[in-house]
Parts: C-alpha cells; structure tokens; sequence
C-alpha cells in the first residue's frame, strides 16, 4: 500500500500537510505534526467501508476465541 517504516510515514505526512496549506487551511501546531486521518485515508486511497467490515469481522472472531 505505502510501505513501511518512519520515514516513508513522514513523508506522507508530509505530503498531505502541504496539501493542506496549500488550500489555504492552517494545522494545529504542537510539539508532534499531525494531519487529520480522512486526509490519509484519501490520501492511500482506502476503502473505510471495508476496513470496518474486516475491523468488526476480526472483533467477531476474537470473541469467539474466548469462548
């Protein structure tokens, strides 16, 4: 999907944070940079719908583990 690692996290931080000041927006400063998480998930272009059919699939079967 992106890869792995910090550094290409902080690039695509990066990426979207310009995105964002670009438009015109602000980012909140502090101490850590973050960018808000529907702009990665547009950005890696992920299906939302079907990361919580699996996130309730994988819940459900946990469950069914401690029985």
């Amino acid at each position: 999907m992106s890869g792995n690692g910090r550094d290409k996290a902080r690039q695509i931080r990066n990426e979207i944070e310009l995105d964002i000041k670009s438009s015109g927006k602000k980012l909140l400063d502090g101490k850590e940079k973050k960018v808000p998480m529907s702009k990665v998930i547009d950005y890696l272009n992920m299906d939302i719908n079907y990361i919580a059919k699996m996130a309730m699939l994988e819940k459900r079967i946990n469950n069914d583990r401690r029985i």
